[in-house]
């Protein structure tokens, strides 16, 4: 058995990653991690006891490189006798609709794909390869942000409740691809992350080369540290369950109420994880409390001036009365008013940074490819709408009937479905036309109203796009 393989042996065993007779579903990209991994599962097949099969989404950012990514893992796969799913999933066009950033689009989806998979297949486990590299950089990139022991600890051999493993974790991307190259085993590279559009690009391409200067073993040092800021982030978790009762006065939906002198007992770190739980809970619809979020809550315990306030992430707020510090939602995200969109004409949203502009499609824009529907744009037989056209946001009650269904569907289900962050549900607007009908949930669902047909005269096409000068929204019709 090689090395690496024995060292991947040891890891699993080691963190208890696999039971005997587990299906696992191995994420395999095409790159050397991945690709390593697959391999290597499925030499360890018989001395774990396990079934391996394999996923690939292509999240279409880079066009032909990433069908030719998901055509060389399905050969592989063939080649290998392993059992392999692929799909497609638009994510520059989900980074529009929902304003994720490009990584946490990707992630999220790809995750989403992964565990529809498992669930289908009946697997267990699903396995990621990220390497010994990828927790350096991790935990390098968490220490220039100002994390603390949760965020120190990097990545985790077991994650959710040990569904997602990584058995390459104690493994050098050296010796993947060295590995790799012995075999004469051939695998992808993505040409983005040759770029230093990210920050961990940068910070694997230019800042780490640097570092090496000054500790030739900065790779592990920087895992020696993630692997002891676990244990502190676990104690103080630990800590954390033990004191959470006896802080928490009294709870109701959207608040928190907190005892005020026995949180002031209790020391500075665990009164900052303490301060993170309970807006965790509040609002797990968001990141975790930034450090400037928490000292600010710690200055407002300290200073026991009675009725003061802070503001937190999402509307969030904490104050503080008498003998207690409540935590509430607040008033929720900002909004904005009505606003009459006239044909032609336009309209601009700073909450949503985007302009919405309505005109009269040039002839033949009914013709556009409605196969592949972005988000940018989308058109309605202007004859049969009933103008003038309005954008607002939301209100209780909204109905829509989507385009492709029969009958109607509440704006709430709509955006549960499409899984609109809680936070962005206000702050999303939406086109109707003069009785009040909604036409076009803007990123989200066109309704099946006016569609452009073959006895169409006349176009209308809105279009949302940036304000803050970034790329445009992609003109191809909404669904």
């Amino acid at each position: 058995m090689d090395e690496i393989v024995e060292k991947v042996l040891w890891t699993c065993r080691r963190y208890r990653l696999i039971s005997e007779r587990d299906t696992v579903l191995a994420a395999v990209s095409g790159g050397a991690d991945s690709v390593a991994m697959l391999r290597i599962l499925l030499e360890l097949r018989e001395t774990l006891g396990i079934r391996v099969k394999a996923a690939h989404l292509d999240h279409r950012f880079r066009g032909e490189e990433s069908r030719d990514d998901a055509r060389f893992v399905r050969d592989l796969c063939d080649e290998l006798d392993v059992p392999c799913f692929t799909e497609e999933v638009n994510v520059p066009r989900f980074v529009m609709a929902h304003g994720y950033s490009k990584q946490e689009a990707a992630r999220m989806l790809r995750y989403q794909y992964l565990v529809k998979v498992m669930k289908l297949e009946y697997c267990q486990r699903i396995a990621t390869g990220h390497t010994a590299d990828d927790q350096a950089e991790t935990v390098l990139m968490r220490l220039l942000r100002g994390s603390g022991p949760d965020g120190l600890s990097g990545i985790p051999h077991r994650g959710e409740g040990g569904m997602v493993i990584r058995p390459l974790l104690d493994v050098r991307r050296e010796e993947v691809e060295a590995w790799l190259g012995g075999r004469g085993a051939a695998w992808r590279t993505d040409s983005s992350n040759l770029t230093s559009d990210y920050t961990r690009n940068r910070i694997r391409l230019e800042l780490m080369p640097v570092l090496e200067e000054y500790n030739p073993s900065i790779r592990d040092a920087l895992v020696r540290t993630g692997a002891i800021m676990t244990d502190v982030a676990a104690h103080l978790e630990r800590a954390t369950d033990e004191a959470l009762p006896s802080v928490i006065q009294s709870t109701r939906r959207g608040l928190f109420a907190l005892d005020s002198a026995q949180l002031a007992h209790y020391d500075e770190a665990l009164q900052r994880s303490l301060f993170r739980r309970v807006f965790a809970s509040l609002r797990p619809d968001l990141a975790p409390l930034a450090s400037r979020h928490v000292d600010n809550l710690l200055e407002l315990l300290r200073r026991d001036d009675v009725g003061a306030s802070v503001e937190l992430p999402g509307g969030a707020r904490a104050r503080l009365e008498h003998g207690r510090l409540v935590v509430s939602e607040g008033d929720g995200p900002p909004t904005f008013a009505e606003a009459r969109l006239d044909v032609p004409g336009s309209v601009e949203f700073p909450e949503a940074r985007l302009r919405i502009t309505a005109d009269v499609a040039p002839h033949g824009a009914s013709a556009i490819d409605a196969s592949d529907p972005g988000e940018g744009v989308t058109v309605f037989d202007l004859d049969a709408v009933e103008l003038p056209l309005s954008v607002r946001p939301r209100r209780p009650g909204d109905r829509i009937r989507p385009f492709g269904m029969d009958g109607t569907k509440s704006l709430k289900e709509l955006m549960i479905d499409e899984k609109i962050p809680f936070g962005l549900r206000d702050a999303l607007p939406i086109v109707c036309d003069a009785a009040g009908d909604l036409c076009w949930v803007v990123g989200v669902r066109r309704s099946a109203a006016a569609p452009v047909t073959e006895a169409t005269r006349r176009v209308l096409r809105v279009t949302a796009e940036k304000l803050d000068g970034a790329e445009e929204v992609r003109k191809r019709p909404s669904l």
